[in-house]
């Protein structure tokens, strides 16, 4: 099968790295250099210049209003948009200079991003009147692309006129290229290699490799593909081979699979349109020989698509208050059930179907700051508001339900660097006259400002959540192993209509470095409480977990976080150790802020 998927991505990679369809970037009558030159006295030139350094001065945390340095120049008509781009040499922010020999190395195995690749990802035109919390929405897209490490907007004002300026859009990649390698036992490892920006087109290509001589074959494999704004669409291509139930993988068996994603996100409150689709064809694999008789032997295929549009959107273009109206369609098709009896009375291994809208109500901006998650590369935190009211109906095991859901998201940001999120999601499937599989969830979330030590900069965050379900039918119940639950702690037979979690964790961001890689170290704490039907919530002692270990990136690398960390449980169940170690390579860890999400049922667990 791999055989027949194999060529036309291979045709499909082709097509998008053909130069003829690369979009070019105009000529300018001004180069970067003669603007910051023609301005070379202004407050805007030393802000370039000075974040352009081989050794920046002592970094002073940012904690501003994404849009505060684009305000001056309101509605002002935006003459050349210019497209820089600095070297592994330079640094945008004080964490990202490396050593010259270390950069000429870089730069030299490096492909730096093409000019038509940065322009696709840039929704603000020429010849119009600039708007602040556009640029400000844009900034941040940018900053979010994998092959980025950051980048920065500058409105250069013109000594010619007064009613037109210039835009300076200046960039720095990651190094794209990486790999990485672990042990999985005493018989396997696993390893990854991937280009996170081929040839500087904004695409990424990556293999996976796993050995095991426990397992059947002894080696698999996965293959990964993605373009980022398609011909300047802003929809995301990704499209994939995995042998490594890296898939949808909705069953208990590692599964293989192949599938098709194009997504485009709502990339500002400007923009008008949002959606996505997902084609994939799963099945799961006997790979560790088990016999048939308790194998789950099943196939299926999964449809996925949505798509939203953003309500008066020219009428409002002054404000940042929208009404967004969304739809979802979704379709998991069994081909092949597990024969087991249990299994077929099971939820996960039937047919389902379910449509889903939403309307949604959002006021979203965001502040500028560090050392949130990052080891300080800019960092963007949203505030604001967001409430959607959800409706729609689902076919599973030949009953069809009506679903009423309310999704309610309020977030602070203060200047001395505090943040906050408050969230209240509810759910329920209303039939023969009773709430089925019912869900009440509120959480909350506190960060702290970041204290500044002589040798270390310490940021707090503290999480508390409160969930109830009740009248389950064919949805699961609570646990305490996901993130509602203890970090580490796998306990399939603890389960319940009520659960009380709280998380406390303190990061230590520290002068060390190794190789470019910077250390910071973690503690935390995490507290759950989980009773059962007709128990109240403290029936039962706490489960505690107690961790604490080291995170450490290079900004300038484009794999993500490494974290180890150690954990004590003072209470366990089944046969689950009173310690355990974890080593966790490529972690993707920010703050969560979209201005919308598809609709879909809400999660608890």
């Amino acid at each position: 099968m791999i055989r027949n998927f194999l060529p036309a991505l291979f045709i499909l990679y082709v097509i998008v790295l053909s130069p003829a369809f690369a979009q070019q970037p105009t000529d300018k009558t001004d180069t970067t250099n003669n603007i910051v030159d023609a301005v070379k006295d202004s407050k805007v030139s030393q802000e370039i210049l000075n974040s352009v350094t081989r050794k920046p001065p002592v970094q002073e945390v940012l904690n501003i209003r994404s849009e505060e340095a684009f305000l001056p120049y309101e509605g002002k008509i935006i003459r050349n948009i210019i497209v820089n781009h600095i070297g592994f040499e330079k640094s945008i922010t004080d964490t990202t200079s490396i050593s010259s020999k270390m950069a000429r190395i870089g730069n030299a195995l490096h492909v730096n991003s093409k000019e038509w690749v940065i322009r696709d990802h840039v929704f603000f035109h020429e010849k119009k009147p600039l708007n602040a919390y556009k640029l400000a929405d844009n900034e941040r897209f940018l900053r979010d692309l994998d092959f980025i490490l950051d980048a920065r907007l500058f409105v250069v004002p013109l000594s010619s006129t007064e009613d037109s300026v210039d835009v300076l859009i200046l960039t720095r990649d990651v190094f794209s290229i990486g790999g990485s390698a672990s042990p999985r036992g005493s018989n396997g490892f696993r390893f990854r290699v991937y280009d996170a920006n081929v040839f500087g087109m904004g695409q990424r290509l990556q293999y996976n490799g796993y050995y095991d001589s426990d397992r059947n074959p002894v080696y698999t494999h996965a293959f990964y593909y993605r373009k980022s704004s398609v011909f300047g669409s802003l929809i995301n291509l990704t499209a994939g081979y995995t042998q490594l139930n890296t898939g949808s993988s909705y069953g208990d068996e590692d599964e293989q699979s192949y599938y098709l994603r194009l997504d485009r996100p709502l990339v500002s409150p400007y923009s008008r349109m949002a959606g996505g689709i997902e084609i994939s064809k799963n099945w799961s694999q006997n790979v560790s020989v088990e016999p048939d008789s308790i194998f789950r032997n099943y196939r299926y295929s999964i449809l996925d698509l949505w798509m939203g549009y953003n309500i008066g959107v020219k009428v409002a273009q002054r404000g940042r208050s929208r009404h967004f109206i969304a739809a979802r369609f979704f379709e998991q098709q069994f081909q092949t059930r597990p024969r087991l009896a249990f299994d077929q009375l099971n939820p996960l291994y039937n047919s389902r179907t379910s449509f889903l809208s939403s309307f949604t109500f959002f006021k979203q901006d965001f502040y500028k700051t560090q050392y949130v998650y990052g080891f300080g590369r800019t960092e963007d935190i949203p505030y604001g508001h967001t409430m959607a009211i959800i409706g729609g109906w689902q076919r599973l095991m030949g009953i069809q339900r009506p679903y009423l859901g309310f999704d309610a998201e309020k977030s602070f940001v203060h200047r001395e660097g505090n943040f906050y999120t408050f969230t209240f999601r509810t759910g329920a499937f209303p039939y023969n006259g009773q709430l089925q599989d019912a869900t009440i969830l509120l959480s909350g979330r506190l960060y702290s400002k970041l204290d500044h030590h002589k040798r270390v900069m310490v940021r707090r965050s503290f999480d508390l959540d409160l969930t109830y379900v009740f009248n389950q039918k064919t949805n699961t119940l609570l646990d305490i192993n996901n993130s509602f639950g203890i970090e580490g702690f796998v306990a399939d037979s603890l389960l319940g209509t009520k659960r009380l979690h709280g998380r406390y964790e303190m990061v230590f961001y520290t002068n060390w470095k190794l190789l470019g890689f910077k250390m910071a170290p973690i503690a935390l704490a995490d507290l759950a409480f989980i009773a059962e039907e007709g128990q109240h919530m403290f029936y039962d002692k706490p489960y505690l977990g107690l961790g604490a270990g080291m995170r450490t990136r290079n900004e300038n690398l484009v794999f993500g976080t490494i974290e180890l960390k150690c954990f004590y449980y003072p209470r366990t169940v089944e046969d689950i150790s009173n310690f355990k170690v974890s080593v966790t390579s490529n972690l993707r860890i920010k703050y969560s802020g979209s201005f919308v999400r598809p609709p879909s049922f809400i999660i608890y667990n």
